[in-house]
């Protein structure tokens, strides 16, 4: 970022049904301690009240507003995405039901800032859970073990609602197309790793609100963390959408990699069902999901 100028930042926030909270999501961005920063917000089909609460901020000239067809969470970010590629230095990703920390746009691009521009960077961090009435239940913990190209393969370490891009990443995954692609904060973070920098920060930039459209047991430990794992991934075809995006990314960027990166890559997509289970390399951050992974690789699932 050059001295003496305050690098431009957008923030993109897809709405769907989110007429109870998005009001206190969007004060909260506006009232972000960074001085050069705009929102836009595309609805994605809400059958409820929330275009009416977006116009209001939309009349006021605090957000431009765009009313969508319903196409899902990842084309409606995708979309956004594609709008404002190449206009702004930085992108954040914005979901409709959390409070943002005053300095989570200032942290995050203090923190891209030293980074190298030239190539696709993607900062993420840690937040704070709460439940529907934004009360503090703890910090997470998404980041035990490190976050780098190995344990971004199967499983997703980047909380979509604090992620920055810099405009090089952008304009790297709205070229690429959103085919093939299973989470759009993970595809994102994938692209970053493979062949950019992804940066974890510790630092808890947001109120998390668990209501009950996001409630997971993310953050919970024991049989009942082990048992949602176990019916999101093994039903409906979770797992086959994870090979999906591994695939996408070796065809859309395979050769663009660093030669360690595509060849575990290529292991892990072409490799025989052993050859995958003891490839000596840590990939999840829980000793009991890395076993887990161990055992679909041998049966074949992964």
């Amino acid at each position: 970022m050059r001295q003496g100028k305050l690098a431009s930042v957008a923030v993109v926030m897809s709405t769907y049904n989110g007429e109870k909270y998005v009001q206190e999501q969007l004060e909260s961005v506006l009232a972000q301690d960074y001085g050069n920063l705009a929102v836009f917000v595309r609805d994605d089909g809400s059958r409820d009240d929330t275009v009416k609460v977006l116009e209001r901020y939309e009349r006021d000239g605090k957000i431009s507003l765009e009313r969508g067809k319903n196409v899902g969470v990842v084309r409606s970010f995708f979309s956004l995405l594609k709008s404002v590629a190449g206009r702004f230095s930085y992108v954040a990703f914005c979901d409709q039901d959390d409070h943002w920390h005053a300095d989570k746009v200032s942290r995050a691009v203090s923190v891209l800032a030293e980074r190298d521009e030239r190539v696709p960077q993607l900062y993420c961090s840690e937040y704070v859970f709460c439940d529907s009435d934004l009360r503090p239940q703890g910090k997470s913990h998404l980041n035990q073990r490190g976050v780098d190209f190995p344990t971004m393969l199967y499983e997703n370490m980047v909380s979509g609602n604090t992620v920055l891009m810099n405009d090089v990443l952008v304009r790297t995954v709205v070229n690429a197309g959103v085919d093939g692609v299973y989470c759009h904060d993970w595809w994102c973070a994938l692209v970053a790793s493979a062949i950019g920098e992804l940066t974890f920060d510790d630092f808890a930039s947001l109120d998390y609100r668990r209501t009950g459209a996001n409630v997971s047991a993310t953050g919970t430990g024991g049989m009942s963390l082990l048992r949602y794992r176990a019916r999101k991934f093994l039903q409906g075809g979770e797992l086959e959408n994870v090979t999906l995006q591994l695939k996408k990314l070796e065809s859309d960027f395979g050769t663009t990699m660093p030669m360690e990166r595509r060849r575990l890559l290529g292991r892990f997509l072409n490799g025989g069902r052993l050859t995958k289970a003891v490839t000596p390399i840590r990939l999840r951050q829980k000793k009991s999901e890395e076993l887990a992974l161990r055992i679909l690789f041998l049966l074949g699932r992964l």
